[in-house]
């Protein structure tokens, strides 16, 4: 069960990605005879994205993203669902290069020579 909701945000994330580009609701549904799952996906103005899905026995599940600038220059997006699950990543970079950490504790620096550290 937790590694389908973790492959839920994971497309979420993808989803996040692809749809920042364009800024309109996007529906489709798919399948035949008595079974057929929709999709649709909104992106605001500011890179929020909110994603839902259905199908025709009353399931559903939705994933929810909020893109958030710093001052610093640095950005935090962070995607949650319908069933509890949330994760975000921060991002910034400084003098010595680029850097994330996330909700799970996660850590990345490429420095500005290339060199990664602590990336997975």
């Amino acid at each position: 069960m937790k590694k389908k909701l973790r492959t839920g945000l994971a497309v979420g994330m993808m989803m996040l990605g692809f749809l920042f580009i364009s800024q309109h609701v996007h529906a489709e549904c798919f399948g035949s005879g008595e079974y057929l799952v929709c999709s649709e996906s909104y992106t605001d103005s500011s890179g929020n994205v909110q994603i839902r899905s259905w199908d025709s026995q009353g399931n559903s599940y939705s994933v929810n993203s909020e893109t958030q600038r710093s001052r610093d220059g640095g950005i935090t997006i962070r995607s949650y669902d319908s069933q509890g699950n949330s994760y975000s990543v921060r991002s910034w970079s400084d003098s010595q290069g680029v850097h994330s950490v996330d909700s799970q504790g996660s850590r990345c620096t490429i420095t500005k020579s290339g060199k990664m550290i602590g990336c997975k």
